[in-house]
This record gives structure tokens, sequence and C-alpha cells, in this order.
């Protein structure tokens, strides 16, 4: 039961954060909050989304320009563009990445005004964090499993 909790716990915080955060804060900036606090919730977003953290700088960007050209040829992930899904996928992700390296520019009105924290952005873009992540994820699951095979460890009597 244990790690169904855990399982539900850490979709909807991951989910969560990547609202909260990436989508309302990052990109619209629906609300305004200390540096601390950006911090605490940068932190967290990078906790809870683990290996799917999304860098809110190339995030936030991406999602002013979906905003701007929805559903036009410039939407960075209009599905009307694409022979296919995967195309789309594809592209959103090499689009994502030239943000994210700083090798493609945009237009100054999607520029700014969004939160960046060089050292957590290296870090929770890194694909050893990614690695590490799912490793810690595995391990954790893997623990579960074993111990409803294996009973519990100490045994009373």
């Amino acid at each position: 039961m244990i790690i169904l909790i855990f399982f539900i716990a850490h979709w909807f915080l991951s989910l969560f954060f990547q609202t909260f955060f990436q989508h309302r804060y990052a990109s619209h900036r629906m609300f305004t909050t200390s540096k601390f606090w950006e911090r605490v919730f940068y932190i967290m977003a990078y906790l809870c989304e683990g290996a799917s953290f999304l860098n809110p700088r190339a995030y936030a960007i991406m999602h002013r320009e979906h905003h701007a050209y929805s559903d036009t040829a410039k939407d960075p992930h209009s599905p009307h563009f694409f022979p296919d899904i995967f195309q789309m996928m594809k592209y959103t992700v090499k689009t994502f990445g030239d943000y994210l390296q700083k090798t493609r520019n945009t237009e100054e009105r999607f520029k700014g005004n969004y939160p960046e924290w060089p050292f957590i952005d290296r870090i929770g873009s890194s694909i050893l964090s990614r690695l590490l992540f799912g490793a810690a994820y595995t391990c954790y699951r893997s623990f579960f499993i074993f111990i409803r095979q294996t009973g519990p460890f100490i045994r009373t009597g």
C-alpha cells in the first residue's frame, strides 16, 4: 500500500510543481514571490519532478511562444504541422534543448521575467541527475517488491 501512496504522491507533487512553478509562475507570472520562496519552489520542482525536471527558463520561452502562435506554423509544438506525434515530439525536444543550451534566439517579448538558477539548472538538466533519479526510483520500488516477496525482516517468537 505504501508504494501506491508513493506513486500517487510523487505524481501529484510533480504535476503540482510543474503547473504551479513552471507554468503559472515562470511562464505567465500569475503571482509574485520573494527570492527565498522562488528558490524553495525551484528546489521542490527539481526534487519532485526528478528525472523529468524541466528548466523553467526554457519552459517559459516555449510556453509563451505556444500561446502567442497557438496552432500556427510558429507554434513550437502544434500537432497540425507535423506528419505524426513522434515528429512533433522530436521537434519539441530539440527546441527545448536549444533554449536550454541558449543556442536558439527568440523574440524579445518572450525573454526575461522568468526564474533562473544556473546551479540547479545545470544539475537538473544533466544526464547524471536523470540517471541518479531513475536509479533511486528503481531502488525504492525494488525494495518494496523485495519486502513483499520475502516477508518482514524481523520475525518474532
